[in-house]
């Protein structure tokens, strides 16, 4: 029996009934998915600064502390290749249920959002070795305009200033959904099930954040 625990705050994807094996992002379901309310910020972010990175490993499930400043926008990238089970990574912080997946796994979350509930300890549930990294947004690719950019499952990616509209596509079983955050606010711009073809305003600069189970994407800014 597969377990189904933690959420997600950003965008909440449910588990899917039969997920395969091994797969990248989120667990999804045929049913629609409950859509969160758009989170606005009252105030502006604080300017990004470096942070050094921090890196975690571990066997199993257990936690690590982190000290990440609770005034910075941090960056989570999970591995866990030969992971066969449950993977269920979660925080102390503002968001919970980073990562909830089935089989292996590779993607990358944003995390301390939420200045006044910052991230002190991160709860990781595996069965096989697992890698965390934590990183500043020097570690985040930043598009291009008219270029398109590609990838697979859960990645966080940043749309520079001028950045008026993307168009984004998608082939999955599952759910797809996009975050942007933006100096101003947090919107969910998408959550579909299923391949598709989209195209949405923005306003960079911004960070844009994929979530999709098994999905692969193309994203490109105009």
């Amino acid at each position: 029996m597969k377990l189904r625990l933690g959420g997600v705050l950003l965008l909440l994807v449910l588990a899917s009934a039969c997920a395969p094996a091994t797969g990248y992002g989120e667990i999804v379901t045929k049913s629609a998915p409950a859509l969160p309310p758009r989170t606005p910020t009252s105030s502006a972010p604080p300017v990004p600064r470096e942070v050094p990175t921090e890196t975690h490993t571990g066997a199993e499930s257990g936690e690590f502390q982190t000290s990440w400043p609770a005034d910075q926008l941090g960056f989570l990238t999970f591995e866990c290749p030969k992971c066969t089970s449950n993977v269920i990574v979660d925080t102390d912080g503002g968001e919970h249920g980073l990562v909830n997946a089935i089989g292996a796994y590779k993607g990358t979350k944003w995390m301390n959002t939420e200045p006044d509930r910052p991230v002190k300890r991160v709860t990781v549930h595996a069965n096989a070795p697992w890698t965390a990294t934590i990183s500043d947004y020097r570690s985040i690719p930043t598009t291009e305009a008219g270029k398109e950019a590609a990838g697979k499952g859960d990645a966080v990616l940043r749309l520079p200033a001028g950045v008026a509209r993307i168009r984004f596509t998608a082939k999955t079983r599952g759910a797809i959904g996009l975050w942007l955050m933006s100096p101003k606010d947090r919107d969910l711009l998408l959550n579909q099930i299923g391949d598709l073809q989209v195209e949405r305003d923005v306003h960079g600069p911004a960070y844009l954040q994929v979530q999709g189970y098994e999905a692969s994407w193309t994203l490109t800014p105009s």
